[in-house]
């Protein structure tokens, strides 16, 4: 191969390559604006979506109704979002009239006083050995077995001696009351 060959083969090659890269074209602005634009689209109507199921739900019917109005763009998400933001933000106008519908679809009120445990006899479910209350079933759950610890370990007669007995809940999961469990304490010997 003489010299010539050599350099046009370069160049040939070099060009390919040149070429090549032209073809990979880098993301423009352009490019990167529209799917910015594009995103918010898509978040205006899940927001709009998510409006109406809220209103079906009886919640956030005026929000629901504006968001209609818009037409989802670029320009225009940032309401939806703003309506989204003040429905889930927005605390109820009457707290009576909202338990009133609660219970009415056939949910169970919350209860207004403080959730309560007791410690019942494994014989005899009437007999109520000791009660607590706390909004956490395992708080109340501890507070009791110390209630229980200080009635039957009082007695010399119970010491080192096991005792059990049923936990009884008025505490909800949801809408489910929790069930009873069984508890059980070893009074010390001292």
């Amino acid at each position: 191969m003489n010299k010539l060959s050599v350099v046009c083969f370069g160049l040939v090659l070099g060009g390919g390559v040149a070429v090549a890269e032209e073809a990979k074209k880098a993301p423009t602005k352009e490019d990167a604006q529209a799917k910015v634009d594009a995103a918010k689209t898509e978040v205006c109507e899940k927001g709009k979506k998510f409006l109406s199921e809220q209103k079906a739900k009886g919640r956030c019917a005026a929000e629901a109704d504006e968001a209609g109005k818009v037409t989802c763009g670029a320009a225009t998400w940032k309401q939806v979002n703003d309506l989204m933001t003040k429905c889930t933000t927005a605390k109820p106008a009457d707290a009576k009239a909202d338990k009133a519908a609660d219970a009415k679809a056939g949910e169970p009120a919350m209860p207004a006083a403080m959730p309560k445990c007791r410690a019942v006899d494994k014989a005899d479910a009437t007999k109520v050995i000791a009660e607590a209350e706390d909004k956490l079933a395992t708080k109340c759950t501890r507070l009791l077995s110390d209630k229980v610890k200080e009635a039957k370990c009082a007695d010399a007669a119970n010491k080192g001696v096991k005792q059990e007995w049923v936990v009884q809940f008025d505490h909800m999961i949801g809408k489910t009351k929790l069930k009873d469990s069984k508890g059980s304490i070893t009074c010390p010997k001292k």
